[in-house]
């Protein structure tokens, strides 16, 4: 008889187990396929980039949001994809800095940085920034390769 209280008892305690973490895994549901991998130029490793299914909201607009995880998880971050007009724009964003990307007639390249404290900038280095200000020459670029550009770049500058 007390073998049978004990059967039970784990049947039920490995039931609870599986619907708990069942549970879990589905509440932290809201990135969902791989959209694209590479590697950075940096030490922050390789990248992959996966679709969300939130919204970025910025001058009444709204945005896609993929979001980049690095081998270096301090690095990781995410993208907001404006897909009206001609060229995209884009916005790399962490809780630290913020920084902004676009098409003009020179290219796709990082356009303006802003920073959540009077700090945070002491962590980037801005010749970095001036090299990244074209990324690519074509005044068109792809929704994939503007997001696969700036997880390989970005991380490039920031010293620490």
């Amino acid at each position: 008889m007390k073998t049978k209280v004990s059967l039970i008892s784990r049947l039920m305690t490995m039931a609870i187990v599986l619907v708990m973490t069942t549970t879990v895994v589905l509440a932290d549901g809201e990135t969902t396929d791989m959209y694209t991998s590479g590697i950075s130029n940096s030490e922050a490793g390789n990248f992959v980039v996966r679709t969300t299914n939130d919204i970025f909201h910025f001058q009444g607009q709204e945005y896609e949001v993929y979001k980049v995880y690095y081998d270096n998880p301090a690095m990781n971050l995410k993208i907001a994809v404006n897909t009206e007009g001609r060229c995209k724009s884009y916005i790399a964003y962490t809780s630290n800095f913020t920084m902004f990307y676009d098409c003009t007639k020179n290219g796709f390249g990082v356009r303006k940085v802003m920073f959540s404290n009077p700090t945070a900038h002491n962590v980037f280095d801005h010749e970095k920034y001036q090299d990244q200000t074209i990324l690519s020459s074509k005044k068109r670029i792809e929704k994939k390769q503007a997001v696969e550009l700036i997880a390989c770049f970005l991380p490039e500058m920031q010293t620490k």
